[in-house]
C-alpha cells in the first residue's frame, strides 16, 4: 500500500496458515463457553488446512487488488523457518465446535481495507 519494497526470505512458496482476529476471539469466547471441558488443555488454534496461503500466492493477491505490481526480492531462508506451516484445528473443533468463519480472502480484503483507510499509521 505504501509502495515499499518486500524481502521474502526463501522461495516465496513457504505455506502458511492464516486466522483473522475475529476468529480467534471466537475460539476463546467458545472455550469459555466450555471450560469443564477446555480446562487445562491446549489447543492449535490456527487457520486449518482451509485457510492457507503462500506468501507469492499473498502477493499475487495483493497485487490484482491494488492493479500494480509489489517490487520484492529473495533473501536466503531463514534458519528454521518452516516450510509448511499448518495448524492441527481438529481437537478445538471436537471439543467446543470451533472452526474459522473468516476465509483467507476475506481477512486479506478486511485487513487491506482497514489499512488503506489508516495509511498514515504507517507512514514514517
Amino acid at each position: 500500500m505504501l509502495g515499499k519494497p518486500i524481502t521474502i526470505y526463501g522461495d516465496g512458496k513457504q505455506l502458511r496458515d492464516v486466522l483473522y482476529m475475529s476468529d480467534l476471539i471466537k475460539a476463546f469466547e467458545m472455550a469459555v463457553d466450555h471450560i469443564t471441558t477446555a480446562s487445562g488443555q491446549a489447543y492449535n488454534i490456527g487457520g486449518g488446512p482451509e485457510n492457507t496461503i503462500s506468501l507469492l500466492e499473498l502477493i499475487n493477491y495483493l497485487e490484482s487488488k491494488t492493479k500494480r505490481k509489489i517490487k520484492y526480492s529473495f533473501q536466503n531462508r531463514r534458519p528454521g523457518d518452516q516450510i509448511v506451516y499448518v495448524s492441527n484445528i481438529s481437537k478445538a473443533k471436537r471439543d467446543f465446535g470451533w472452526s474459522p468463519d473468516v476465509s483467507v480472502e476475506d481477512g486479506i480484503d478486511q485487513l487491506f481495507d482497514w489499512v488503506s483507510q489508516n495509511k498514515e499509521l504507517f507512514e514514517e
